[in-house]
């Protein structure tokens, strides 16, 4: 449930180092909130800032610019959008634009209420217009499973002096000063199950669309360090992310109908500390999502990089 009495700093009134705080060699400073508030993303610590990424989040919230980070799943869209507003003590709130999102939720609609005993009509408003009078980030996740009608809603508020106008009520709500939307999407093309292709006059309303970078060998390596830390021995953390990398090679060429995501490398490390297993943590994590078909090929590469079946242990 929602606060509606929450107490926001509605400017930002402090300055903060871009080299400083993402750890990207740019002498440049950018304004921020000195308190954080009950809005404000967790931290997740020894998170890597990707410098496209980064900056081009970084310009939608200084330079109010629509933002639309495009990659596949599981490789930290939504957390990398969480993250600089974590370090910026920016307000962040998410939904997920599934199919059956409709505009009545997001605008609002008309319900009865009583009033002293009396059934009265009155307009409910959606998360759009509780959204525009906050100094938040909305971020809205999946953008490319929502229906193409109901996202032609954010029209007129994904242009330049956005606004969003409520044909029930006649009123128009402008957005708060600090108030910045973003999204997330797998796919422009429409190319994945759930999924519609995006209409070319919408998506000319996104200022700013960057790919989701991929992360080298070293990052995905330096990830899984921060969950097991020094749980595990020798090369294991090696062998893990290198098995990773070789099956999303695969799939890549065709061969494996499932990705490796990182969200599934994540899994896997901590799975393997919790359950004291790096093949039954393999299973749980990626393994028992395959197809029947898949697993013969991707039992053979678990072999191959470490040596024995899904049975070793971590210890």
């Amino acid at each position: 449930m929602i606060n509606n009495k929450l107490k926001l700093n509605h400017l930002p009134d402090i300055k903060i180092s871009v080299a400083n705080v993402f750890n990207i060699n740019l002498n440049a400073y950018i304004p921020a909130f000195s308190k954080p508030n009950e809005l404000v993303p967790q931290t997740r610590p020894g998170f890597q800032f990707d410098r496209q990424t980064t900056l081009c989040i970084l310009a939608g919230l200084v330079y109010n610019k629509r933002v639309l980070i495009v990659g596949r799943h599981g490789t930290g869209k939504s957390t990398h959008i969480e993250q600089v507003c974590n370090r910026l003590n920016w307000g962040c709130i998410r939904i997920n634009m599934d199919s059956y999102l409709t505009r009545l939720e997001l605008i609002g609609k008309e319900s009865i209420t009583f009033q002293q005993g009396k059934p009265v009509i009155k307009f409910k408003y959606g998360l759009l217009p509780w959204a525009l009078k906050r100094p938040i980030v909305l971020v809205l996740d999946d953008y490319d499973a929502c229906k193409p009608e109901t996202k032609f809603v954010f029209n007129k508020l994904l242009e330049a002096n956005g606004e969003i106008t409520i044909p029930e009520n006649g009123r128009i709500i402008k957005p708060n000063a600090s108030f910045r939307i973003l999204a997330t999407s797998n796919t422009l093309s429409g190319s994945q199950i759930g999924t519609f292709r995006e209409n070319s006059a919408h998506l000319d309303r996104w200022n700013i669309v960057v790919n989701a970078p991929k992360l080298s060998f070293n990052q995905e390596l330096n990830l899984v360090n921060q969950i097991t830390g020094k749980a595990l021995h020798g090369n294991i953390p090696t062998k893990i992310v290198e098995l990773a990398r070789l099956l999303r090679r695969l799939q890549s060429k065709g061969k494996l109908s499932l990705t490796f995501s990182i969200r599934s490398l994540l899994s896997w490390a901590e799975l393997t500390i919790i359950l004291n297993s790096i093949g039954e943590a393999f299973k749980y994590a990626y393994l028992n999502k395959c197809k029947k078909s898949d697993r013969s090929l991707i039992h053979e590469k678990y072999t191959e990089v470490f040596g024995s079946s899904c049975s070793i242990r971590c210890t």
